[in-house]
């Protein structure tokens, strides 16, 4: 059958227009307690075009659905189809004053789908998403004859955390490592309802990639599906702009796993400045290059350029980590909310009083104390409540623990030296990190070579692949490969004695002491 002539009025410009209505007279607290950030229209088309659509019959499902905009751009896209298709739809959406504008989107689909030739049915499903479907999670699926799987998934899902106790946290608990947020919830239970070799793409943030609270979530998603492309946004704030949102989003696409079988397989990395979309690149790498297992753990790094993969399979060939080499890295004991009364705006009696260290004192690989910003204080006193959050005088490494995607690198490290601080005790605020030896204490020469190696553009782009927070936590410098202890202490002596500029000065001198390739570079 022949489709019919097209129309030249794009379908899912009707589903923009009206989910900019329910964002205009909808409360922006509750959409985001709901955890609602809804789909703009370039992204849409995009996550659509992934699809690798050839059956003439086609089972959708949209969990998550809100405005049906996703919906509506795999119905704009299957619309363009010479041939007739069938597609059948089931959306989800719990939220009462949603379902309006889905039901007036998907009727509308289905009068201008019908129009160019093909045939559309659909079904809206009032439930949570969740709890309706846990069923699919039993193993013993072959028995229950009413369930029904799906060629694709397309979906924006909710986001927002879970209390352990919540009725989905137990019906999922075997996916639960910490605190569980919704959005893995749907991502797991539809691959569990997907066909075989069905197709899913999401749009969701790259929290799940790594990290101990989605350490369970990972093992399960690896070992029921393959990851076939990743895309990601250079920036942070335009993807959802109409609902202020700062947060590193990917659109990722998976397919149903037969069986584990990797061998041969490649995904696709792509990126964007923003949701235009304009100036698109992208790399085709190998599989296990991206979803990485070491350690008993398996996480997704996403290298946006072959040198990024040069450096990842660089920094993964080094023969230590903070552990191997007797080392630790800790969060600075001081939460300023807690200690604010023992906190002072100045520092003046010297044994009664500590400095109290804060991530603006740390400039280049120098730590600079007193320096006052914004107010902070600059020093805490010293008593019996306060010992607990003081740390002895030796020569550390500290470290940022957050920094602003924008900024040129992820990491911050500077040098702590006992022989430039006056004092037996030091205050830490909780926006830092320290890397110290517990059972003694760091030479001049290692905590100079750490600080280097941390500050490197080699290390920055290591660090940006394995994790899009801004954050640094301890747990990701902990699991860092590092340099033997020889080199680390070579970088440590260079750097003392000739003072290089963090960029590209200090990135040549630790490629020559570690022998690294220009090519590599």
């Amino acid at each position: 059958m022949k489709v019919k002539k097209r129309c030249d009025t794009p379908i899912i410009d009707y589903a923009e227009k009206l989910t900019s209505s329910y964002i205009e007279t909808s409360d922006s607290l509750k959409r985001k307690i709901k955890g609602q950030f809804f789909t703009p229209k370039q992204v849409a088309l995009f996550m659509s075009a992934l699809f690798n659509i050839k059956k003439k019959k086609i089972r959708l499902l949209d969990p998550g659905a809100g405005t049906g905009i996703l919906s509506c751009a795999f119905c704009e896209r299957l619309s363009k189809f010479k041939s007739s298709r069938t597609l059948e739809i089931d959306a989800y959406d719990s939220d009462a004053n949603l379902v309006d504008f889905l039901e007036e989107t998907l009727a509308f689909c289905k009068n201008e789908v019908e129009k160019r030739g093909h045939k559309l049915e659909y079904k809206i499903h009032k439930e949570d998403f969740v709890l309706h479907n846990a069923r699919y999670l039993n193993q013993n699926l072959l028995f229950d004859r009413d369930l029904k799987f799906y060629d694709f998934v397309i979906s924006n899902p909710p986001y927002f955390k879970l209390n352990k106790d919540s009725k989905q946290s137990r019906i999922m608990e075997d996916l639960v490592s910490g605190q569980p947020n919704i959005y893995t919830f749907f991502m797991a239970l539809s691959v569990a309802m997907l066909k075989d070799n069905g197709e899913l793409v999401f749009i969701t943030p790259r929290s799940f990639c790594s990290g101990l609270y989605y350490k369970r979530f990972r093992e399960w998603f690896f070992d029921k599906s393959h990851i076939s492309n990743i895309h990601i946004f250079e920036s942070r704030k335009d993807v959802f702009d109409k609902d202020k949102v700062l947060q590193e989003n990917i659109i990722l696409k998976a397919k149903r796993a037969i069986d584990n079988t990797r061998a041969g397989l490649k995904i696709r990395i792509s990126k964007s400045k923003d949701k235009s979309f304009t100036n698109l690149e992208w790399i085709d790498l190998q599989y296990n290059d991206i979803v990485h297992s070491k350690n008993g753990d398996v996480i997704i790094r996403i290298p946006t350029s072959n040198r990024d993969n040069r450096i990842l399979h660089l920094i993964d060939s080094m023969p230590n980590t903070l552990h191997s080499l007797g080392l630790e890295i800790s969060t600075g004991p001081v939460v300023h909310f807690r200690a604010k009364e023992h906190l002072l705006p100045e520092f003046k009696e010297k044994g009664k009083e500590a400095p109290l260290l804060w991530m603006h004192n740390i400039k280049d690989m120098d730590v600079i104390w007193p320096h006052q910003k914004n107010n902070k204080e600059l020093a805490i006193k010293i008593s019996k409540k306060t010992r607990p959050l003081l740390v002895p005088v030796k020569n550390y490494v500290l470290v940022k623990r957050f920094s602003s995607k924008e900024q040129k690198r992820r990491l911050y490290a500077g040098i702590l030296l006992a022989s430039e601080i006056k004092h037996e005790l030091i205050g830490l605020e909780n926006h830092l990190n320290y890397i110290h030896r517990p059972f003694g204490e760091l030479s001049e020469d290692e905590a100079y070579g750490i600080a280097a190696f941390l500050n490197s553009s080699i290390t920055d782009n290591f660090f940006r692949a394995m994790n899009g927070n801004t954050q640094v936590n301890a747990t990701d410098v902990r699991k860092l490969p590092l340099p033997s202890k020889e080199g680390i202490c070579m970088i440590g002596s260079r750097v003392r004695s000739e003072k290089p500029e963090i960029g590209p000065e200090l990135d040549s001198m630790i490629s020559s002491i570690l022998n690294i390739k220009s090519e590599t570079l």
